[in-house]
């Protein structure tokens, strides 16, 4: 853990409220999807679905990466937030603005739609302004830091973008046309949550799994690349690309993935093999949408489910799992008097509690994908769902409970 930044970390306790809130959202998500059952996964435009999505999207991804920015940003990327004294009242203020999102697009309530998007917008709004000022300021990797402003621009582009679809939606403009729909999901899912993963990943493979670092040439050839693809996705709804262009927005999923498992592979000290299982589930996952999307006939709900409901959410519970042990070792060496001994962060997460959670999120990401072909599985994988998000989170709690408990009591 040479090379990290510790004396500008945040209290452990604000990017964990992130992480926390991030599962109990995977929990909430699950039961939607088991109260509406399949009417969830018969289309894209349903209000069940776009709550569902938002669930996804914002619940459980937004609240781990921006929870993750606030813990990465000062001790990895020597890129610490300006006024971190915010930070606390920007994730109540986003997950506020989130709930009057889902209730606006449940019931296109004219009256929950400007509180939800001065909330939310606001929030996201603030934090990208202060991650934009810090990767400016940073010392860290230049190649790094260049991976979390451009995502974190995608950001800025995916909330304005959002704002214009809920004033279609509850008529303060006119009807969005579709493509400002799929606009608004590449910036989110290509431009900013795969974005930054990549960006993030170059650190915390190497750190985390043992792997290598990927060249900095790579990392540049797919900032490129991702700006290019965003460029398509723009021009086929401005008409200058035909329809069919739009297919290039699934290489990203298919790059990424293949990407993680030749890391894996030639990693030359592998370690935290629970994670690198996670990975390795969400990587198949993001793979086989990005072979089905670049085909002809594609299922966007099936794709979408692949990408939102099954491999990033993977690839975020694995890393919240492990980020909770690194933020616990944090805390411990911060309250423990001079002269006690700390726990290596390896012996702070139990790794049963790990496995279990695994094999728990891989039947019900089974059972989920499994529901967009065969709808009646809908409410059984909304109940798996909420399992599988419920043990990673208990887990959490422990780790993080059960060392303060040995601050206590560990004589040392």
């Amino acid at each position: 853990m040479s090379g990290l930044a510790f004396a500008q970390a945040p209290p452990p306790s604000v990017p964990m409220r992130f992480l926390a809130t991030a599962l109990a959202w995977g929990v909430v998500a699950g039961g939607g999807l088991a109260w509406h059952g399949e009417v969830a996964l018969l289309s894209r435009w349903t209000p069940a679905t776009l709550v569902l999505v938002h669930m996804f999207a914002l619940g459980l991804l937004g609240n781990a990466m921006l929870g993750s920015l606030v813990q990465f940003l000062p001790v990895a990327a020597g890129s610490p937030l300006p006024c971190p004294r915010l930070v606390p009242g920007l994730h109540a203020t986003f997950n506020l603005g989130l709930a009057l999102l889902l209730a606006t697009l449940a019931t296109s309530s004219h009256v929950l739609a400007v509180p939800a998007a001065v909330l939310l917008g606001g929030s996201l709004a603030l934090f990208a302004s202060l991650a934009v000022v810090a990767v400016v300021r940073g010392s860290g990797l230049r190649v790094v830091r260049e991976g979390i402003g451009l995502a974190v621009l995608a950001l800025v582009a995916t909330a304005l973008l959002g704002l214009v679809l809920l004033a279609a939606r509850t008529g303060w403009r006119a009807p969005a046309a579709r493509g400002v729909v799929d606009m608004h999901a590449a910036f989110g899912v290509i431009g900013w949550t795969m974005g930054l993963l990549a960006a993030v990943g170059t650190v915390t493979l190497p750190m985390l799994q043992g792997t290598r670092a990927p060249p900095d040439v790579a990392s540049r050839a797919w900032h490129i690349g991702l700006l290019l693809t965003l460029g398509v996705v723009a021009a086929v709804h401005l008409g200058a690309l035909p329809a069919e262009a739009i297919r290039i927005a699934a290489w990203p999923f298919a790059a990424f993935a293949a990407a993680v498992f030749v890391l894996q592979a030639r990693a030359p000290h592998r370690r935290n093999a629970m994670l690198r299982a996670f990975w390795r589930a969400g990587g198949t996952a993001l793979l086989l949408a990005g072979v089905l999307s670049a085909g002809p006939g594609a299922s966007v709900v099936v794709t979408g489910t692949l990408v939102l409901g099954v491999g990033l959410p993977l690839l975020v519970v694995g890393m919240a799992m492990e980020i909770t042990g690194f933020l616990t070792w944090i805390a411990l060496r911060q309250r423990a008097p001079r002269g006690v001994r700390v726990p290596g962060v390896g012996r702070l997460f139990d790794e049963a509690a790990k496995r279990r959670a695994f094999f728990a999120h891989v039947i019900a990401c089974a059972l989920l994908a499994s529901a967009t072909l065969v709808p009646p599985l809908a409410r059984i994988a909304g109940g798996a769902l909420i399992l599988a998000y419920a043990v990673s989170l208990h887990a959490l709690w422990r780790c993080w409970r059960l060392s303060a408990r040995w601050q206590a009591h560990d004589p040392g």
